[in-house]
Order: C-alpha cells, then structure tokens, then sequence
C-alpha cells in the first residue's frame, strides 16, 4: 500500500485527510500494519500504523530512502486535449517517468471550459504514481498559451533539444534526435495542426520536425509517443 505525503521526516506523523480516508474506509486498515509513503520529490519511507480514530491515522516512520532525480530531463509540452483525453495523457507521461508536462493552448487548440484543471491535474498524478512506483512526480503547468510556453521552456531548459511532431515524411525519425545524453522538449501540436507562424516560432527556436509514425496520430497518443521513446532513451544511456 503507497501513500503520497508531502512532509516526511522520521517519527510520528498523520497522513492526510484524503489518504486517510482512503486507507480506512476502503481498504480497512488496521494498526500494526506497515504501508509506504513518498513524497513527489524522491523520498520514500516505511511507515507503520499505531492509532486509527476514525479517518485520523497515526503513524510512525521507520525507514527513509532518497531516489536521485533521473537526468537529464523529459518534458512533454502537448496540446489541450477535450474530455478525459489529457487526463489519461497526464497518468500514462508519469508512469512513464516524464519529468514536465506542459499544457498548450495553440491557436487551433479546441476551446475548452474555463474550470482549472491543475487540481485535477495534480491528483491524476499522484495516482499514477502511486500504481507505477514513480518517487518523483512531474512539474504539470497550468495551460499556458504557445506563445509564453516556448519561451518559458526554453529558458528553464536552456541546453535542451526541441523537437515537435511533423507530417513531412522527409523529416527524421524522433530516434535520430534523441541520444539520452540531452534534455529533451517535445511540441505536440493540436487536431488541427500547428499554424505556418507557430511552426515558423519553432523552427527559429531551433526546434527539429520529426515524425514518429507514418499515420496521423491524436494528441494523447502522440504525447505518449514522444514520452516513451525519450524517456527509453535517457533510462538506457
């Protein structure tokens, strides 16, 4: 059982209200019993259980482990997608060990509602984290348009490679970009396609066109492409 805990720092502590309810109304926990914690930045620790009243878990911290942040760096930075379509693009981008998602609001990118989606965000992926063992979560942006997201980007990650998804068949293959020695951005444009100025901003960044498959993919399956190659990539090299 894994539980996520911002603060973790030897002896007694309470899990969180969310977590809490969830080991005690769900999974009938009981004392005595050993669970792990993580905290989204690399530390892991072996907690066991010493007092349930009502949704209130105490513990007690036994053991602490600290897993190094993985270099260099992936960062996902893909169109808004509507309904549950970005959501699973956020879980499958941590399972996969993405370091930074960004979402993008191009001009083509499909309108959606105003309701913030970072809580939401942040949740989904505490959950993949949780199923994939993943000790660190991502940084995920609040939607930031293109035109603040590149150069931001950029700036954060000032030695990265940029690439983003091209229907050119004369553009190189993904694999032949990305050595796992770089920090690596991936641009993935919305459904509609990436207009001539957003593709021209990109080039003169320098980003590289590349292609990943010879059909059209969606936004989530492009992202998880790109995801999977480079972090492939870099866990290998």
């Amino acid at each position: 059982m894994r539980f996520y805990c911002e603060n973790l720092n030897p002896g007694k502590i309470l899990l969180p209200p969310d977590e809490a309810r969830h080991l005690v109304s769900v999974l009938r926990a009981q004392p005595g019993q050993e669970i792990e914690l993580f905290d989204g930045r690399g530390t892991t620790a072996k907690a066991r259980i010493l007092e349930i009243k009502k949704e209130k878990v105490l513990l007690n911290i036994e053991t602490i482990e600290n897993t190094p942040a993985r270099n260099p760096k992936v960062i996902i930075a893909a169109s808004l997608a509507k309904g549950e379509r970005f959501d699973w693009l956020i879980a499958k981008c941590v399972e996969l060990g993405v370091d930074h998602i960004c979402p993008v609001i191009f001009e083509r990118t499909v309108k959606l509602g105003k309701e913030s989606a970072s809580e939401r965000f942040h949740r989904l992926a505490i959950s993949a984290a949780k199923q994939s063992q993943n000790a660190h979560l991502p940084q995920i942006d609040p939607p930031t348009a293109f035109s603040d997201a590149l150069p931001n980007l950029k700036t954060l990650y000032p030695d990265a490679k940029l690439v983003f998804g091209c229907l050119d068949p004369n553009c190189p293959p993904v694999t032949a970009i990305s050595d796992g020695r770089s920090d690596m951005i991936a641009f993935i444009g919305p459904e509609g396609g990436l207009t001539t100025q957003e593709e021209d901003l990109l080039k003169n960044t320098p980003a590289t066109g590349v292609k990943l498959t010879s059909t059209i993919l969606r936004i989530e399956t492009a992202a998880i492409a790109f995801a999977s190659i480079l972090c492939i990539a870099r866990d290998n090299s």
